[in-house]
């Protein structure tokens, strides 16, 4: 398997060390690919001895930071790899990955969906912000954190790219357009890119997206004990590496259970020497559900999950009573069960 990322900030290299190693220990025999150009002296002493990491100093990408996905894709299919996924700096991998591609055709398209989002989700307005016709709907938002394409999408590439250097992307409509991803999910909804199967990332099964609280809700959580833990972990959200330990920041709930960084507990032994302090400045709750559960990462993070869930609850309860005045609580408009929270 052979994987694509980017990152350069120094301030961020926790993160990149973190993905590197993730997949070492999960996928052994896979290879992360990685531009070398700007990569500081730190970086590329330790990521230049990692057995799974290729560094590529001819490899870049003529866009901004957050448009080079394409372009990187590209270049790296040029290279003869039959199927190439993107992986965001910040996300980690959590078990073995295999399972996930042994079966994609080369016409299919791995992506991630997005976390709860109540407000502006699927692709339909995507696709009308970027001037096409709507062909399907795919009924979830898109994350670029993982692109998974082959040779096949090649043309995928090119319109994304397009797009992204275009005014229409300058100008589209803000509520369904903030970044790259917003763009890939309107082109797959759109009518030149319908026939291109699509198989998503589940939310809060196959990926955790470490940002809002309701993201990785409470009943997510609870599932992990049947399904086992989300295989991709992304620090969506809050950078806690960035954090100076024992600062307000870093002492937060959110940045405390944050299940990017107790899973990076997990790697503290094989990251460098000084890496690694954001990891091991426990507050005293981070250390009483280490200690209660130190097989279950999701779980540690239980009281973020119950205050997302209640949140999103509350949210549906609102929208709810807005459209119909007569709906109560523990009762859908149609009769049935009450909506369940993320």
């Amino acid at each position: 398997m052979d994987f694509l990322t980017f990152e350069d900030r120094e301030q961020d290299l926790p993160a990149l060390i973190l993905l590197a190693v993730s997949l070492g220990r999960n996928c052994p025999g896979s290879r992360l690919h990685l531009p070398a150009r700007n990569l500081g002296s730190t970086a590329l002493d330790w990521l230049g001895r990692q057995p799974n990491v290729v560094l590529h100093q001819d490899l870049w990408a003529e866009d901004t930071f957050w448009n080079i996905k394409p372009y990187l894709l590209e270049q790296m299919l040029a290279r003869d790899i039959r199927r190439i996924t993107w992986l965001d700096a910040d996300l980690m991998v959590t078990a073995d990955l295999s399972g996930y591609f042994r079966y994609l055709s080369d016409d299919t398209i791995l992506v991630a969906q997005e976390g709860f989002r109540s407000r502006h989700a699927g692709t339909g307005g995507r696709t009308i912000a970027i001037g096409q016709p709507i062909a399907r709907e795919l009924g979830y938002t898109v994350n670029s954190c993982v692109v998974s394409v082959t040779a096949r999408h090649q043309p995928l590439l090119e319109r994304w790219k397009s797009l992204l250097r275009s005014d229409l992307y300058q100008t589209a409509d803000p509520r369904f357009i903030t970044g790259d991803q917003d763009v890939l999910g309107g082109l797959l909804g759109g009518t030149d890119f319908a026939q291109v199967p699509v198989t998503p990332l589940q939310t809060g099964r196959d990926i955790a997206h470490d940002m809002l609280p309701g993201d990785f809700g409470l009943f997510q959580r609870l599932a992990t004990l049947r399904n086992g833990e989300p295989r991709f972990v992304h620090a969506q959200g809050r950078k806690t590496w960035r954090y100076t330990p024992g600062s307000p920041e870093a002492l937060s709930l959110l940045s405390q259970l944050s299940l990017h960084r107790q899973w990076a507990k997990a790697h503290s032994a094989d990251m460098p020497p000084g890496q690694t302090a954001w990891i091991s400045n426990d507050g005293a709750l981070a250390r009483t559900m280490l200690r209660l559960l130190p097989r279950n990462p999701s779980l540690r993070g239980l009281p973020i999950g119950m205050i997302g869930s209640a949140l999103n609850l509350a949210y549906i309860i609102r929208n709810k009573l807005r459209r119909n005045p007569t709906f109560h609580v523990g009762q859908m408009p149609d009769g049935g069960p009450p909506a369940s929270p993320t």
